[in-house]
C-alpha cells in the first residue's frame, strides 16, 4: 500500500478496497492508515509475505496498555479485527475493526460481538467463571480495587436476574436481554472514533511538517487518545 517515498500514502485503489463495507471517508481511511502505521514502528518484524500488519501487542500498545496485557483488549482484537486468528491484522482488517467499535455499527451486531467477547470459554453460553475472570481483568487493568467476594456476588446478582433458564449458562439471547436492561454494557465496545481520526489527522500534519524541515522526528498516532463512549 504505501512506499518509501511516501511512508503514509495510500493508493486511490486501496483506499476504494478499505472503505469497502464501512461509511469512512477517504479523509478518515488516509487518517487511520497514519495511525495503522505509527502501530508498526516498534521495530517488530511480521512474517514474510504478510506485508503491512500489527499483532497483538502493537495493537494493545495503541490503546495504550504499555505494561501487562489486557483480557478485554485481547478479546476485542480477536473478536472484533483478528477474526481469522492469525495473530495479525492488515489494513484492511483494522479499518474493519474500527468500524465495528464505531457508532455506525448497530446495537444488534455489538451485541453479538460483546456477546463474544465475553464468551471466553467458547461454550454455548458465558458461563460464572467467564463473568468472573472478565470482570476481574478489566477492574485490575483500571487500577480498581475490589475484593473478590463483592465480584462473586455480582456475577451472582447478574446470573439469578438473566439465567433465565437456571442452566449455569447466559445464552445469546439471555445476554441481548440483559444488554437491553442496561445498555452501558456496550460502552466499552464503541470507541470515540471522530476523536481518532482527528488525533491521527493532527499527527499526519505534524509529521509532514517535521519531514519538510528535515527532521527525523515523526509524530506516532494514539488510540489511546480516542475516548471510549
Amino acid at each position: 500500500m504505501g512506499n518509501k517515498a511516501g511512508k503514509f500514502a495510500l493508493k486511490p485503489k486501496d483506499v476504494t478496497a478499505a472503505q469497502a463495507g464501512t461509511r469512512f471517508t477517504k479523509e478518515e481511511i488516509e487518517a487511520l492508515y497514519f495511525h495503522f502505521v505509527s502501530l508498526r514502528d516498534d521495530g517488530a518484524a511480521a512474517p514474510k509475505g504478510l506485508g503491512e500488519v500489527v499483532n497483538l501487542t502493537q495493537f494493545q500498545r495503541g490503546l495504550g496498555f504499555t505494561g501487562a496485557s489486557s483480557l478485554f483488549v485481547e478479546r476485542v482484537f480477536q473478536v472484533m479485527f483478528d477474526v481469522e486468528g492469525s495473530g495479525w491484522i492488515d489494513f484492511k482488517k483494522f479499518v474493519d475493526g474500527i468500524h465495528r467499535l464505531s457508532s455506525y455499527e448497530s446495537q444488534e451486531n455489538k451485541i453479538r460481538m460483546s456477546y463474544a467477547v465475553h464468551n471466553l470459554s467458547g461454550a454455548d453460553g458465558i458461563c460464572r467463571e467467564d463473568l468472573m475472570r472478565m470482570l476481574s481483568a478489566c477492574l485490575h487493568e483500571n487500577d480498581v480495587a475490589v475484593p473478590s467476594k463483592d465480584v462473586e456476588a455480582l456475577v451472582e446478582r447478574t446470573f439469578a436476574s438473566f439465567d433465565a433458564d437456571g442452566d449455569g449458562f447466559i445464552s445469546p439471547e439471555e445476554y441481548r436481554l440483559m444488554v437491553e436492561a442496561d445498555k452501558s454494557v456496550l460502552a466499552p465496545l464503541t470507541m470515540n472514533v471522530p476523536e481518532l481520526i482527528a488525533a491521527a489527522k493532527a499527527d499526519a500534519v505534524a509529521a509532514a511538517a517535521a519531514a519538510a524541515a528535515g527532521s527525523p522526528a515523526a509524530a506516532s498516532g494514539r488510540l489511546s487518545g480516542s475516548g471510549r463512549g
